[in-house]
């Protein structure tokens, strides 16, 4: 029994001494280091439906402090470690209203990849976050009109619209503190030395019970059409041209403006028909799906009784400027990296040989990007053999950017008839890298595994 025991407790220190020795030689070869990605932007993840994130006076916001990362990982993975592969989260998910200090979390954004957080290597480690609940109200509009009728001309009562229809309440949606501060909103008009009856679009402003502006809220809608009725107590009448606009631009675009040549009309007729005419409307004008601006000429309807002056036009033409609706999104989305001005008869190597490029645009164009691959293009005109680390370049349509500055590329020049460097005992134990793609060593016209470099842009 003894001589067992001591059996077993040589086994056990072998073992022991051999896990050392093990250990001590692959520290040595593959020793772990740090490295530090400064002003990281944090994410923000796990948002609870109808909630909002506000600063400290209940505005909207999504400011928040840039993030230091500091990650232990051993030499090999450290080569191929780039800021991209990390992301810093802050989740809020299962939180309520109220305030929150969340603590942030650092996660990788490759699958192949394992990343240690350094002790204290997330600064700031967590960060406060208000949350508020999202709230709706309708509240009543005012028109507030200034200035004065020459002699002889007096006002109506004002009259309020939206999309053709008659409107006295708008709605009021944001953080709930925002909301329930609103009592009305209102649209300013100056009739000072008007001679025909006034109607424009006017966008609509939030007040609060002490006659305060109030941000940080969304009208619904946010501009209407006034109608302040101007008529000449005696005498010929100027009437306003109001085209009328139906239907509603393609998806993603809406109606910038409408302009109306000439505006005014003057109209002639007896006083019963005169009295009752305020605008003259013209044909109907549709616009559905429309992508871009339209110029038309349009009939103008003369109401019975009435007719223009001598002189005056009986149609008018009409501009509605249609656009893309200018509402930044953010896409991540693949580019293959491409070599261009490459000196015939060179091989080459590329690290990485794709890229994850986060850019910014309207959704259409995000979409019609998204149909067609990105190229990085990477610029070797006039290289020769050698090491290089290299800035690629975008090509992005108009309307896209970049988010973030791209990462350099890693590059090796070489003649076939140069021989590859034998790799390293260090070198042989160490994986390729999936995102490198190497030229083949002997010359010939298309080396397998070898990304073809374009020739222009």
């Amino acid at each position: 029994m003894k001589t067992l025991r001591a059996s077993l407790l040589r086994l056990l220190l072998a073992l022991s001494i051999s896990f050392s020795i093990w250990a001590f030689v692959s520290f040595s070869e593959n020793p772990e280091e740090t490295i530090t990605f400064p002003d990281m932007t944090l994410q923000v993840v796990g948002l609870g439906e109808g909630l909002v994130v506000v600063d400290s006076n209940g505005l909207p916001s999504q400011i928040f402090p840039n993030i230091d990362v500091t990650l232990r990982t051993d030499r090999r993975q450290l080569a191929t470690l780039r800021q991209v592969d990390v992301r810093v989260v802050a989740n809020l998910s299962e939180l309520g209203p109220g305030e929150h200090v969340v603590p942030l979390n650092v996660e990788a954004t490759r699958s192949n990849i394992s990343i240690n957080v350094a002790p204290d290597g997330v600064e700031p480690s967590a960060v406060t976050v208000r949350l508020e609940q999202l709230s709706t109200q309708s509240v009543p509009i005012r028109v507030e009109i200034r200035g004065n009728l020459p002699f002889s001309f007096e006002r109506g009562e004002p009259r309020v619209s939206f999309g053709g229809e008659s409107l006295s309440l708008v709605r009021v949606s944001g953080p709930q503190s925002r909301v329930l501060r609103v009592s009305e909103v209102r649209a300013l008009v100056n009739i000072e030395q008007l001679r025909a009856t006034y109607v424009a679009p006017l966008d609509l402003t939030p007040f609060d019970a002490t006659g305060q502006a109030v941000e940080g809220v969304r009208l619904e809608p946010a501009t209407v059409t006034v109608q302040v009725p101007i008529n000449p107590v005696v005498g010929l009448k100027l009437v306003p041209i109001e085209p009328l606009i139906q239907g509603l631009p393609g998806p993603g675009y809406s109606v910038r403006s409408v302009m109306v040549t000439p505006p005014l009309i003057a109209l002639a007729g007896s006083s019963g028909p005169l009295d009752t005419v305020d605008l003259l409307r013209t044909v109907p004008l549709d616009l559905a799906g429309s992508q871009q601006t339209i110029s038309v000429n349009l009939p103008v309807v003369f109401p019975e009784g009435t007719s223009p002056r001598e002189g005056e036009p009986a149609t008018v033409t009409v501009i509605v400027e249609i656009i893309a609706i200018d509402q930044l999104f953010q896409a991540q989305l693949p580019a293959q990296i491409q070599l261009i001005g490459l000196s015939p008869g060179l091989l080459f190597t590329l690290n990485p040989t794709l890229l994850n490029v986060t850019v910014a645009g309207s959704s259409n164009a995000l979409a019609e990007l998204a149909q067609n691959p990105l190229r990085a293009l990477v610029d070797v005109t006039g290289l020769g053999e050698g090491f290089y680390s290299l800035q690629p370049q975008v090509q992005l349509p108009a309307g896209v950017s970049l988010v973030s500055t791209l990462p350099t590329v890693d590059l090796l020049l070489r003649t076939p008839s140069t021989p590859t460097p034998l790799p390293s005992p260090e070198d042989e134990a160490q994986p390729t890298p999936e995102a490198t793609t190497t030229a083949e060593t002997t010359p010939t016209p298309e080396p397998t595994g070898t990304i073809q470099p374009t020739t222009t842009p």
